[in-house]
């Protein structure tokens, strides 16, 4: 199961479902970056970003769907999409309007989605409840087809262009609240850091503006994935950030998780942790199975004790936070 694993992205409501069919372990991302500013962009709609002129679908189908027709009873997103890396194409399959604003205006917001090593959303962020938010939000699953007027990336047909799209077909305004929010914070330990840096030979690295390369024998594994170690309850990582590591650790948790540690560079790290105590939405597909692993009680005590043998420790700590707030929206026009 936890080959199977990409926390890339992914939202609360529908991470099992976006994330179970993928057959490459990202580290999250989607995952999770350092709380503090998720994105240093005009607030969505308002009177700033709406004066930057940005490009628009030529042609756009909106149909409500029903998401019990689809495989596994959910809607179907390869990061937001159906056609893949298609430049002439988005398809959007049996999504709620939650999941489409998330794409378009914390995933994709400037058009890129985000790497481990890049700025990006934190997954407490993605998975953030946005007030204002109808009831019909989360239940109303609508499934898009459209074409840009020009070739474009996945990433701007997915963000700015799918923004575009939203302000005009579902009359979505929306505004940024910043608020503090509690963190933990990873700092070095007493004794010092004890990392190993990455070697160049110990992963590969993958480009995330393309699909996933088919699976070729006797090669190291991409920079940045968690896999299941050797021993149960081992988990390895390499060419591993320490921000790359905070973004896996606050999907685990119950908050963020922020690098403040001072360290940069890649690492080839060993974590004392299963893949149940590291993946939570693991954790939830495997409920009612009796021959799963013993769900763990407390994950925090066993994530910090992993990077206690790491010379880090986490700490309680707040930090800044920007969260989508909906000033007005309506079910989208008709086609």
């Amino acid at each position: 199961m936890l080959n199977r694993i990409l926390p890339k992205l992914t939202f609360a409501k529908d991470v099992a479902p976006a994330t179970a069919g993928m057959s490459v372990v990202f580290q999250i991302a989607f995952g999770v970056m350092n709380v503090p500013s998720i994105l240093a962009q005009a607030p969505p709609n308002s009177s700033a970003s709406r004066s930057i002129a940005r490009p628009k679908f030529e042609v756009a189908s909106i149909k409500p769907c029903n998401a019990g027709v689809m495989p596994g009873g959910g809607g179907r997103s390869d990061g937001g999409t159906g056609s893949g890396n298609d430049p002439g194409r988005l398809r959007i399959e049996c999504q709620t309007l939650d999941r489409l604003i998330r794409t378009a205006y914390i995933r994709f917001a400037d058009g890129k989605d985000w790497s481990p090593d890049g700025p990006g959303p934190s997954a407490r962020q993605m998975n953030q409840p946005i007030a204002g938010e109808p009831a019909w939000a989360n239940s109303d699953r609508y499934t898009i087809d459209a074409k840009p007027e020009t070739a474009q990336t996945a990433g701007m047909m997915h963000g700015p262009i799918l923004q575009t799209l939203l302000e005009d077909r579902f009359r979505l305004e929306t505004h940024r609240d910043i608020k503090d929010v509690p963190v933990y914070a990873l700092v070095v330990g007493k004794s010092g850091p004890k990392l190993i840096g990455t070697k160049k030979e110990s992963c590969r690295s993958l480009d995330f503006t393309k699909d996933p390369p088919p699976p070729q024998p006797v090669q190291p594994p991409f920079c940045g994935v968690f896999l299941p170690g050797s021993n149960t309850g081992e988990t390895k990582t390499f060419g591993q950030t320490l921000a790359g590591l905070c973004r896996q650790f606050s999907v685990a948790l119950d908050r963020d998780v922020v690098d403040r540690t001072g360290i940069a560079g890649k690492f080839d790290i060993d974590l004392e942790l299963s893949g149940d105590e590291l993946f939570p939405f693991a954790r939830g597909n495997s409920a009612g199975d009796a021959s799963a692993p013993a769900v763990p009680a407390d994950p925090l005590t066993a994530i910090m004790a992993a990077v206690q043998k790491l010379g880090l420790k986490l700490e309680p700590a707040k930090a800044s936070a920007e969260f989508i707030v909906i000033d007005h929206v309506e079910r989208p026009s008709a086609n």
